[in-house]
């Protein structure tokens, strides 16, 4: 399910409400209290409500997370702003699941992206460099924290194989090199120097060439196949 756009949705209370969990507890409570209307569940029937919510509430998977709004390859310089705000709400509501290192990471990738789109139509004169921050902004930073948060906390913090990178260290070190990447761009952009930018599209096509984070599969769910949709 995707993150609500904003408003009371977004809030915490909004999407419990709207969230599988409450969802199917709430049916099976009302299903408990139809069955106590047809065919009585005795004295204890309150109860059997609760815990009826309580089971869906507690069983049911966690939503998927779905921070990209499927913006196409001419998105206007008014739809980036739109997806940095997603991005910035949700570093605000997950900033406990995220941590206060990725968080400030986070907060500073968004700084330097929300003053490169500010320059947005002078970026335009350079295509190539006017792309690959618009993927920054549309596929690569959205997907990366979808990942990492799609999966369990504790994982998240655990080392894939013993003394190697957790999805932690991992998603810091792919915000540092968003985050040097697009610095290096917005420097260019007010020096109008974007020449000096000529390689810079060509190296994120690579490092980030399959739009995901480099991070180890949630070990409790299949993997979905290539180019499947995360949410």
């Amino acid at each position: 399910m995707g993150t609500s756009s904003g408003g009371f949705w977004s809030s915490r209370l909004g999407r419990w409400l709207e969230s599988g969990k409450n969802i199917v507890g709430c049916v099976l409570a009302v299903v408990a209290i139809i069955l106590q209307v047809t065919i009585g569940l005795g004295a204890f029937w309150p109860f059997i409500v609760v815990g009826g919510y309580l089971v869906g509430a507690l069983l049911w998977p966690r939503d998927r997370l779905n921070l990209t709004l499927a913006l196409g390859e001419s998105a206007s310089a008014d739809d980036l702003k739109a997806q940095l705000a997603q991005l910035r709400k949700t570093m605000s509501s997950q900033g406990a699941r995220l941590g206060a290192d990725v968080t400030k990471s986070l907060g500073n990738l968004l700084d330097v992206l929300d003053e490169i789109v500010t320059k947005w139509d002078d970026l335009l004169a350079a295509p190539d460099q006017s792309h690959v921050v618009q993927q920054m902004i549309v596929d690569y930073l959205p997907t990366s924290l979808q990942t990492y948060l799609n999966i369990p906390a504790t994982y998240a913090l655990s080392s894939r194989v013993a003394g190697k990178k957790s999805a932690h260290d991992e998603l810091l070190d792919q915000l540092a090199l968003l985050e040097t990447e697009a610095e290096k761009i917005r420097a260019a952009v007010y020096a109008k120097d974007l020449d000096a930018l000529g390689d810079q599209s060509r190296f994120l096509q690579t490092k980030f060439g399959k739009s995901s984070l480099d991070l180890p599969s949630d070990p409790s769910t299949p993997s979905s196949p290539p180019g499947s949709d995360p949410s």
